[in-house]
């Protein structure tokens, strides 16, 4: 007897890169590989909330920088194959096993009522064979969106693998143009409003605000993993003049805290301009390439429909296609042939990786570049004393995946 429901995975990536790319995260893709199957919507919830939150699960192990993202399979299609009515540990191992995860994310999506759904999320540790940590909480049905999921997800996986997430700080009053160090390192300039430092990992930081003419202020904070501190400041005027030769110099960009005037401003960046038309361009034959895979993978999907063999309802010891129609086992020839479709659609799915990765590389870096050669204005570039925009673009190959990082300055 052969049970075939093996379905070829089409991922939607754009998203995950991009959200990879502004990160500016050079991680080494983690040695671990994670898959998080699609969860399952108990009855009354709709399949669209349980793949919401599946994309949205997904998108963050991606982006954390923590784990590989290996190939995902919907979680009844794995109790189906594996025969774990209960989600039994030893099965879910075996799943997790078969498609090469050390990790596996699985859970499923309950009804509260009309307006809320229970997200109930396991984390399994494969070499183990044991759940390592779960969560069981309540969102709304408002929040079942992409963009309602973010601050959710995040908190989720932060809190199954352990990970502490990263923290802001607000700083206020002072005086316009002041500079601000956080742990000895130029954050930024004080503004009208203040200065918002964010994705600042949990623990004690130094924050050192200065400008000539203005004592030093320090403080030491501790920031909570996840949180938000307000520090308010108060800059006080050096009365003596003598007092300012001695006091320790804080970097300022030339032009905002010292006396000596900053260059002139420079007119916009002609590269910058050349660069973003030629890497937009580039980004849409590359996204187009990803979306032309895409639909390869689809078609040899559809295809395969008619070979797939599950146990019939009437009549478990047979075999019947996705129709509920009685069929025999598949011979060696559709064997033969399945296999070959599988293995086209496994390349398909790898260059819809490429052309999505690569090309939404591209488009967000001339995204930069189209900023930094129209829009930017000449204080954006020069009153802070920095040189223009640096943007490095790195090809990124790990098992099973092929992309693109970015790691754009400003």
């Amino acid at each position: 007897m052969v049970n075939i429901a093996a379905r070829v995975s089409s991922l939607s990536v754009l998203g995950i890169l991009v959200c990879t790319l502004l990160g500016g995260s050079a991680a080494s893709a983690g040695e671990a590989s994670l898959s998080v199957l699609g969860l399952e919507p108990a009855a009354g919830a709709p399949d669209s909330v349980a793949a919401a939150v599946t994309e949205a699960l997904r998108q963050r192990v991606t982006s954390s920088g923590m784990f590989r993202l290996a190939q995902g399979r919907d979680l009844v299609e794995v109790k189906l194959i594996f025969s774990c009515p209960d989600e039994a540990p030893p099965c879910m191992t075996q799943a997790a096993q078969s498609i090469g995860a050390s990790k596996l994310v699985f859970g499923s999506v309950q009804p509260v009522g009309t307006d809320a759904f229970i997200v109930t999320i396991k984390l399994l540790d494969a070499e183990r064979g044991v759940v390592e940590s779960w969560i069981s909480e309540q969102i709304s049905k408002a929040q079942a969106t992409p963009v309602g999921l973010r601050a959710p997800v995040q908190k989720w996986f932060a809190t199954l693998t352990g990970q502490a997430l990263p923290g802001t700080l607000k700083i206020v009053g002072g005086v316009v143009g002041a500079a601000v160090l956080l742990d000895g390192v130029q954050a930024g300039l004080l503004g009208s409003d203040g200065l918002m430092v964010a994705g600042i990992a949990g623990g004690q930081h130094q924050i050192t605000v200065g400008k000539a003419g203005y004592e030093k202020w320090e403080r030491n904070v501790t920031l909570a993993s996840g949180a938000t501190e307000r520090l308010q400041v108060q800059l006080k005027p050096i009365e003596n003049p003598s007092e300012q030769a001695q006091a320790e110099p804080i970097p300022a960009p030339v032009g905002l805290g010292g006396s000596t005037p900053g260059p002139a401003p420079e007119p916009p960046n002609q590269g910058s301009r050349v660069g973003a038309w030629a890497l937009l361009g580039l980004g849409i034959v590359g996204v187009g390439l990803g979306g032309y895979s895409s639909y390869r993978v689809t078609s040899i999907n559809s295809n395969l429909d008619q070979y797939r063999r599950f146990p019939c309802a009437s009549n478990s010891s047979q075999l019947c296609d996705n129709k509920g129609v009685a069929k025999g086992p598949l011979d060696a020839t559709y064997l033969s042939y399945v296999e070959s479709q599988k293995s086209a659609g496994d390349n398909w799915s790898k260059v819809q990786w490429v052309g999505y990765g690569v090309g939404g590389a591209l488009i967000v870096t001339s995204a930069v570049l189209f900023y930094r050669g129209y829009f930017a204005k000449p204080d954006d570039n020069t009153a802070s004393g920095e040189t223009s925009g640096k943007i490095v673009l790195l090809p990124s190959v790990g098992r099973g995946n092929v992309g693109a990082l970015a790691f754009v300055g400003f």
